[in-house]
């Protein structure tokens, strides 16, 4: 188990006078409390602390991202969205939820946290904006913890794809860079994550032949932010079909090697299995 490295995505570079061989670096970083923002339908809002590391004030600045295939149908306002933090102080930044409809499935986007650090005029200095991209999980009314969500992951072989679906109100999270067994051949997965409802598919590699018992093997994301290795799934092999033919019994092949993990049943009332 490890956790995911979570320095920001953004880095933003203002240089001055001598340029960036000759100068010097004035970084400001901020530093969130928890590595994974949870916002409860039933509470209206999540809340996460954000410490400015720095020796110098910086204006701490708060975005929520939204996720392009992400059906939300809600306001997400962080606030404050930007407050002069001290040195070694820590901000508690709220992030409101607001939704004329109830929820019934879990949703995710990313909050940004900026440092920006005071101007400088000083010759040959650069200012290094430093910042944190997390995760924001949205979870409904009634929401009960479920352990080893990604084991309701349906992965298959369709054509010369390796596809993922999820049949669950879950929103599952997982590094997109899987691999498959035997044969240790590496794919990379188009998203880090699988919506309840949807389905992703990306190219197998070239040659690519399945093999009975084959799995998937990959790395899941805990709902604490938690790097999980090693995890095992079966694949369904789904045959070709002709136009216009219907598939027979024997077109839709499912591996079952004894250590399975992929064989649980999804859970099948929302109320109960939310998940993220």
């Amino acid at each position: 188990m490890r956790i995911p490295d979570r320095l920001a995505l953004s880095l933003i570079a203002g240089v001055t006078g001598l340029g960036v061989l000759c100068g010097h670096a004035m970084a400001s970083a901020v530093l969130p409390s928890t590595s994974v923002l949870v916002i409860n339908e039933a509470d209206k809002e999540g809340s996460i602390g954000v410490k400015n590391t720095d020796k110098v004030p910086v204006l701490l600045y708060t975005k929520i991202a939204r996720l392009d295939d992400e059906d939300l149908d809600a306001a997400l306002i962080p606030t404050p969205a930007a407050v002069l933090v001290q040195p070694g102080e820590t901000q508690v930044v709220r992030v409101l939820y607001r939704s004329n409809q109830s929820l019934d499935k879990e949703h995710l986007a990313r909050v940004m946290f900026m440092g920006i650090p005071p101007k400088t005029d000083q010759p040959g200095r650069i200012s290094l904006m430093l910042g944190q991209d997390l995760p924001v999980v949205i979870r409904p009314k009634g929401y009960k913890p479920v352990d080893n969500k990604w084991e309701y992951l349906k992965w298959r072989i369709s054509g010369d794809q390796l596809c993922v679906s999820n049949e669950t109100k879950y929103a599952v999270r997982f590094v997109n860079a899987v691999k498959l067994v035997p044969g240790d051949k590496n794919v990379s997965m188009p998203k880090p994550y699988s919506l309840p409802g949807s389905d992703n598919c990306a190219p197998l590699p070239s040659g690519y032949m399945p093999q009975a018992g084959a799995q998937v093997e990959f790395s899941a994301v805990s709902d604490y932010n938690y790097i999980l290795d090693g995890r095992r799934a079966s694949i369904e092999h789904v045959a070709p079909q002709a136009p216009g033919k219907m598939p027979s019994t024997g077109e839709v092949q499912r591996a079952q090697p004894d250590n399975e993990v992929g064989a649980s049943a999804a859970p099948d009332q929302p109320s109960a299995a939310p998940g993220a």
